[in-house]
């Protein structure tokens, strides 16, 4: 993603930048990516009014993602998954965004019961905000640890850069309570910038066989660990630096060592119960009688060695002058400072960042510490900006934790009297909502993201509106039918959400696309019972004829067709259950599918019961019945007067039987006018294809007797007439 700045915003030293219009598929792996031509407007036109983010939807790319998945991006789904879940729980918990006017009163103005109702309530959300951003931040650092082997060197850079902006933004913005915002400020400047490093510590603490006595021991290495708040290292570098033999040699020194050792051991657990004070007392006071302790030593090594030590006091007792002699950095003095001035007081750290840039100075050229400063100065746009250069996902969220807390209230205010003095109308838009619904677009082409895009779009997470509600519920609409269901709980999922938001249309795509499927896998019932959904006696809608057709295809040639030609059932036990009633009492069939499947449950009827003289009558009036039925294709009647040929040469025909037979024949000769080349083109390939193994079948029963078969329908039906001409005349005979 690529930025560019713009003029979007009256706010001194805050150049307003904004996305660029072309984003990429979020579903890339970083080492095969593919710009995408997706034009969205910008931020800044957006934000003014301009049109809504039109949904682009590339059915390729959500086809390659349903069916080719990468550990890339199965880490990401989860990832975003997570994000999705934790900005959602906050809509579920009512967590609405904090109004800046429920500060805290001025000193001396009684409080009202319901204002302590509203700062609790204030409380609580400001806690579930923070709350939910650590969780966010948890949720990339396992989701960094899962990618960082497989992605190529500059993408594992990216998040790891990005991991550190992370650890500023919840550091000094996010953090759970204020005891704990100097731990997070170290915690993110040794991630950023590790000190010492292994090298420094390996020729020090190793290489050196009285630590204590390297001449960098205090000044430098002890110096980075205190000014880092890298206080167990410290005391175990202490205990190990063999100082010990000082007791015999100078027990001065000794003692102002294990007096260090003492301090620094207890600075943690004393920070957290909320005794920094007591414990900076104790230092002070360590420190202001240093001369005394240092005046009963005599070695000049020693003395310089103490006096090293006291400036490390003047160090942890919170001397900016000193701390400013021990980093080379802004931030390494600002998170010096924040651990040693004062703690448990938010108000001071914009203090600290000021005095640790005047005396450090910054470095704007690195991109990374310039998005540390705009954190710092409260540029939270340029921060959101920068978040959505790294990961597009993690700026949607991120920006919504922004504006619950109330971080962007100056800049949308500024927006609306600007677009008031303009134009005349207010525009209330947020920039989430433009980061989350452009994500949420993007989910749609990730198979398992399609329930993050869906519970965004109908989630109050974006901000809901009437206009938003129904151009979200269009773009709903629009996507599900191309939605894969690979199993039932899919399927289910999508009518959940169709019936919830009345999607009628697209419930009949669902099913049309989901029977077409089933059908392709050779599951005919599932296959009918999806199709028949879309079925609606009093419509005549594309989706109700498309389903019609495919359950005529299903009945007719896969099972009717299929029947006939092979002279046996369809090998499907549970279609061959149903056309027999073989089914327990509770099992459905929708009426519509036992309406379709009656001819052939006939014609099995009749296959069953071949050969079975006591069921000769019955059968041939189940020809009979199938002939006459005015919706049989005249294709299939052919083939079903064919299974009387066998039947004649035996005795067992009456004569009103035969005059049927007559009266078949000769509306088959007149219906059949016109579409004879169908009737002769399945009849071939049945003499061509006579299936092995079935004895009754009246091919094999015709080979069986002696007799050809027929070669055209026309030869047929003269050879039928023949039989019947020598069926009547042996009649009057008798």
């Amino acid at each position: 993603m690529q930025f560019a700045d713009i003029e979007m915003l009256d706010i001194p030293d805050d150049l307003s930048v904004t996305l660029m219009s072309q984003t990429e598929s979020m579903s890339d792996s970083p080492q095969d990516k593919v710009e995408k031509s997706k034009e969205y407007p910008t931020v800044q036109e957006w934000l003014h009014g301009g049109p809504d983010l039109k949904f682009q939807f590339d059915e390729n790319e959500y086809k390659r993602s349903a069916r080719h998945k990468d550990d890339f991006s199965h880490a990401q789904t989860v990832y975003i998954t997570q994000l999705y879940k934790i900005v959602e729980d906050l809509s579920n918990n009512n967590v609405t965004q904090v109004d800046l006017d429920e500060l805290d009163e001025p000193v001396g103005v009684i409080t009202l019961a319901k204002d302590i109702g509203n700062n609790c309530d204030r409380e609580y959300k400001i806690a579930k905000i923070n709350e939910a951003f650590g969780k966010i931040l948890d949720a990339f650092n396992v989701f960094y640890d899962t990618v960082k082997e497989i992605v190529d060197d500059e993408d594992a850079a990216a998040y790891e850069d990005l991991l550190s902006l992370l650890d500023c933004i919840q550091a000094n913005t996010f953090a759970i309570t204020e005891k704990q915002k100097p731990e997070l400020i170290i915690r993110w400047i040794n991630r950023y910038d590790p000190k010492p490093d292994n090298l420094f510590i390996d020729a020090v603490m190793y290489d050196t066989p009285q630590p204590y006595l390297h001449p960098l021991f205090w000044n430098l290495y002890l110096g980075d660990l205190l000014t880092r708040g890298m206080f167990p290292q410290a005391v175990l570098s202490l205990q190990n630096s063999k100082y010990d033999e000082l007791k015999d040699t100078c027990p001065e020194l000794h003692t102002i060592i294990s007096d260090l050792i003492t301090v620094l051991d207890a600075y943690t657990s004393m920070a957290l119960k909320g005794q920094f004070a007591e414990w900076k007392y104790t230092v002070c006071g360590y420190r202001d009688n240093f001369k005394k302790q240092k005046a009963l030593i005599t070695d000049a090594r020693h003395i310089a060695i103490a006096s090293q030590i006291h400036d490390l006091l003047c160090v942890i007792s919170g001397l900016p002058k000193t701390i400013s002699g021990f980093v080379t950095s802004w931030y390494e003095m600002y998170g010096a400072l924040a651990l040693y001035q004062v703690r448990d007081d938010d108000s001071v750290y914009d203090e600290y960042f000021k005095l640790a840039i005047a005396e450090k100075g910054s470095n704007s050229a690195i991109k990374l510490e310039q998005d540390f400063c705009d954190l710092l100065t409260q540029k939270y746009l340029r921060v959101i900006l920068a978040i959505d250069s790294y990961d597009t996902p993690t700026a949607a969220y991120v920006s919504k934790l922004f504006e619950l807390k109330g971080l962007l209230t100056n800049y949308y205010d500024d927006l609306a009297t600007k677009s008031l003095k303009e134009s005349g109308t207010l525009f209330h838009r947020l920039i989430s909502d433009y980061l989350l619904t452009r994500h949420a677009y993007e989910c749609f082409e990730v198979h398992l993201l399609v329930p993050v895009g869906v519970g965004l779009l109908l989630n109050p997470v974006v901000t809901p509106s009437s206009d938003s509600l129904t151009r979200n519920r269009q773009v709903i609409s629009e996507f599900l039918p191309h939605y894969e269901c690979f199993t039932n709980d899919d399927m289910e999922w999508a009518m959940t959400v169709c019936a919830k938001l009345n999607l009628t249309d697209t419930i009949k795509k669902l099913y049309l696309k989901q029977g077409e499927k089933s059908l392709k896998e050779g599951h005919i019932f599932e296959a009918l019972n999806m199709l028949v959904n879309c079925y609606e006696d009093v419509s005549s809608s594309d989706g109700t004829s498309a389903a019609m057709t495919k359950i005529h295809y299903i009945a007719w040639e896969l099972l009717f067709q299929d029947c006939l030609l092979n002279s046996t059932p369809v090998p499907d036990e549970l279609i061959q259950n149903i056309v027999t009633n073989n089914i327990d009492s509770t099992f459905e069939v929708h009426p519509v599918i036992r309406q379709c499947l009656s001819p052939y449950a006939v014609l099995v009827e009749y296959f069953s019961h071949l050969g079975e003289a006591k069921f000769f009558s019955k059968n041939i009036s189940r020809l009979f019945h199938l002939i006459r039925f005015k919706y049989m294709p005249q294709k299939f009647v052919p083939l079903l007067l064919a299974q009387l040929l066998p039947f004649f040469a035996e005795d067992q025909f009456e004569l009103p039987q035969l005059i049927v037979i007559i009266e078949l024949i000769d509306s088959v000769e007149l219906q059949a006018k016109g579409h004879e080349e169908e009737l002769e083109e399945l009849y071939q390939y049945a003499i061509e294809n006579v299936p092995e193994n079935v004895p009754q079948d009246w091919r094999n029963a015709l080979k069986e007797q002696g007799k050809e078969i027929p070669g055209t329908v026309t030869q047929l039906l003269k050879q039928i007439r023949k039989h019947i001409v020598v069926k009547i005349g042996q009649v009057y005979i008798k």
